[in-house]
C-alpha cells in the first residue's frame, strides 16, 4: 500500500481556504464557524493529519501534556480516576502520561521535565512526598487530587474524608455493635488521618465503645494479614471498619479464612466505593467518594492554574454518601 502523503497545517490551511491559525484552532477545540470547522475537518481527514506534538510546542509553549502520579495501579480506585481525568483533556485536546512507584522521585521528575508537562496531578501524595515539593520547586503547575498536603503551595481537592468516617461509625453503633476495630490506612495520607479522626470522634461519645486498631496501609496483603491475626485472638471484634475498600476486601477473605462469617458474626464497612464493591459477590457496605468528580475537579483547577498562575490557591472538599450493603448486620 502506498504510503499517505506528508503534509503540513499550512497546506491544510491553503486547501481548506483558511489561515493556518484557524487550522490550529479547529485542532485544538478552539472557537470556529460551524462551517469552516467542517470544511478544515474533511481536509484534515482526507489526509489523515496529525499535528506534531513538538511542532505545538514550539508555537505554543505548551506541550499539552499533563502527568499523573499514582503510586498504586493495584488499587482499583485510580484507574477510574485516571479515566475521568482523561475524558476531561482529551475534550481540551490534551494528553496525559503516568509516573508510578517503579520510578524513583529523581526518575519521575526528570521524566516529567524531559516530557515537557504542563502541570502535574498528583493522587497519593504523602506528608514527606519529594516528588510534589521538587516538581512545584521547578515551576511546573501542580494540583493534589485524593490526598492533600498541609501549607503546600497548590489547589487541592478531596473528599470529605472525617464525615466518611463519622458515617461508617454511625452505621456500626447503630447496629448495636460495640467492640469495632478499625483498619488504618497509609500513614502519612490525608485520607487516613481524616477517616480515621472522624471514626474516632463519633466512637468516643458511644456509651461503652471499645475501638482497636491495626495498621492495612492500604494494601491488601497488609491488611488480610492484619485482620486474620486479630480475628484469631481472644477478643474478637464485631465489625471492621476499613480506610479503603481494598482493604475490606482482604478484611472478607481474611474472615472467611478464619471461618467467621460475614455479616452474622463480623461486619465490615469499607471506603470510596469503587466499582467492584457494587458487584453482586462482594456487596460491600461502604462510603462512596465521587471519585469521577474528585478527578474532573482536580484537572479543571490545574488547566485553570496553567491559564492563570497567579490566581488564588483553592482547595475544594466534596461530599461523601453512605452506602449500605449485604456485609453488615445487628452485633
Amino acid at each position: 500500500m502506498a504510503r499517505r502523503p506528508t503534509v503540513t497545517s499550512v497546506q491544510i490551511a491553503r486547501e481548506a481556504g483558511v489561515a493556518q491559525s484557524t487550522v490550529s484552532r479547529v485542532l485544538n477545540g478552539g472557537s470556529v464557524a460551524p462551517e469552516t470547522r467542517r470544511r478544515v475537518l474533511e481536509v484534515v481527514a482526507k489526509y489523515d493529519f496529525q499535528p506534531s506534538q513538538a511542532a505545538r510546542s514550539l508555537v505554543g509553549s505548551r506541550s499539552g501534556l499533563i502527568g499523573v502520579v499514582i503510586r498504586d495501579l493495584t488499587n482499583p480506585f485510580y484507574p477510574v480516576m485516571v479515566k475521568a481525568m482523561e475524558r476531561v483533556l482529551h475534550e481540551q485536546g490534551m494528553r496525559l502520561t503516568l509516573v508510578t512507584d517503579v520510578m524513583t522521585a529523581e526518575e519521575g521528575l526528570a521524566q516529567l521535565r524531559r516530557e515537557g508537562v504542563d502541570g502535574v496531578v498528583f493522587t497519593s501524595a504523602l506528608q514527606d512526598e519529594p516528588l510534589a515539593h521538587r516538581t512545584a520547586g521547578h515551576g511546573i503547575p501542580v494540583v493534589l487530587v485524593h490526598r492533600t498536603l498541609e501549607d503546600f503551595p497548590a489547589d487541592q481537592v478531596e473528599a470529605d474524608n472525617p464525615t466518611a468516617g463519622e458515617l461508617a461509625a454511625e452505621h456500626l453503633l447503630g447496629l448495636g455493635h460495640r467492640r469495632i476495630a478499625m483498619v488504618c490506612g497509609l500513614a502519612g495520607s490525608s485520607t487516613a488521618q481524616q477517616r480515621g479522626r472522624g471514626f474516632r470522634d463519633r466512637m468516643r461519645a458511644a456509651d461503652g465503645a471499645a475501638l482497636t486498631e491495626i495498621d492495612g496501609d492500604y494494601d491488601y496483603d497488609t491488611a488480610y494479614a492484619a485482620v486474620r491475626t486479630l480475628l484469631a485472638g481472644p477478643e474478637r471484634p464485631t465489625a471492621l471498619y476499613c480506610h479503603n475498600d481494598v482493604m475490606a476486601y482482604a478484611a472478607l477473605n481474611a474472615a472467611a479464612a478464619e471461618g467467621v462469617d460475614v455479616p452474622g458474626e463480623l461486619s465490615v464497612v469499607g471506603c470510596d466505593d469503587v466499582p467492584l464493591s457494587a458487584w453482586e459477590r462482594i456487596d460491600l457496605t461502604t462510603v462512596r467518594q465521587p471519585l469521577e468528580r474528585i478527578a474532573q475537579v482536580g484537572v479543571e483547577l490545574l488547566l485553570g492554574r496553567i491559564e492563570d498562575p497567579e490566581l488564588p490557591h483553592r482547595h475544594e472538599v466534596l461530599p461523601v454518601e453512605f452506602v449500605g450493603r449485604s456485609t453488615t448486620g445487628p452485633a
